[in-house]
C-alpha cells in the first residue's frame, strides 16, 4: 500500500482529504499521512486530522508515495506540479464514484473530480484539472490545470488552460474560454472570452485582464 501525501494544505486540500478519506473507509487504497506546504502555518487555528509533514519547496518523493493536488489557484497548481513530477512524483488521478460519467471521456494525469454531476460523453478533462459539482456537456473540453468551482454549468464550452470558472458561473454552449481566463462567481457568460480576461455579470462583461 502506498503512502498519499496531499499537496497543498489550504481549503482545497481539507476538501480532498475529507473525500480521500470516505474512499479509504470504503476500500483501504492508501496510506494518508499528510500534507506538504511551503506555508507551514497553513493549518493554525483549524481542525484537521493531518498535519504538515514538510515543504512543497523541500520534498523528495519516494518509490513508495503518491501524490494528490490539493490546490485550486491554477498557475499555482501549474508551477507546483511541473515542479514535483520533475522531482519523480507520482500523482493520483481522483473521481468521486458518484459523478455520473458518460462513454469516452478522456481525464488527465493529476485532475481531482469530486461530488455528484455529470461529466457527459466525449468530454475531454485535462491534466491537474480540478473539477468541483460542475456539469459538462457533451464533447466539452477542459484544459490543463484549470479549476471550476460548485454548481457551474460548462455546456460544451472549449475551457482553455489555467483557468478559473466561479462557482454558479454558466457558460452557455459552443462558446470558447480563452488560456489564464477567469470567469467570476454567478457569471453568465454568452460570448468568447479572450485569454487572461476576467468577466464578471449578466451577461457577463471584461472587468479585468490577468496579464502577466
Amino acid at each position: 500500500m502506498k503512502d498519499l501525501i496531499i499537496v497543498g494544505a489550504g481549503g482545497m486540500a481539507r476538501k480532498v482529504f475529507t473525500f480521500l478519506r470516505r474512499l479509504n473507509e470504503s476500500e483501504k487504497k492508501w496510506n494518508i499521512i499528510g500534507c506538504i506546504d511551503d506555508n507551514q502555518n497553513a493549518l493554525d487555528g483549524v481542525k484537521f486530522d493531518l498535519g504538515i509533514i514538510g515543504t512543497i519547496s523541500d520534498w523528495q518523493p519516494t518509490e513508495d508515495q503518491v501524490f494528490v493536488m490539493g490546490i485550486s489557484d491554477p498557475k499555482l497548481k501549474h508551477k507546483i506540479s511541473d515542479m514535483m513530477l520533475a522531482k519523480g512524483a507520482k500523482f493520483e488521478t481522483i473521481v468521486s464514484p458518484e459523478v455520473i460519467m458518460g462513454d469516452y471521456v478522456e481525464i488527465g494525469e493529476g485532475s481531482v473530480i469530486l461530488t455528484p454531476y455529470n461529466v457527459e460523453s466525449g468530454a475531454k478533462i485535462g491534466r491537474f484539472v480540478t473539477l468541483l459539482g460542475s456539469t459538462i456537456a457533451l464533447d466539452g473540453v477542459i484544459g490543463d490545470y484549470s479549476t471550476t468551482a460548485g454548481f457551474a454549468n460548462l455546456t460544451n464550452a472549449k475551457i482553455g488552460k489555467e483557468v478559473y470558472v466561479g462557482s454558479h458561473a454558466v457558460l452557455v454552449e459552443n462558446i470558447t474560454v480563452g488560456d489564464g481566463a477567469f470567469v467570476s462567481v454567478g457569471s453568465i457568460v454568452l460570448k468568447d472570452v479572450k485569454p487572461n480576461e476576467q468577466v464578471f455579470g449578466y451577461p457577463a462583461r471584461v472587468v479585468g485582464r490577468k496579464d502577466n
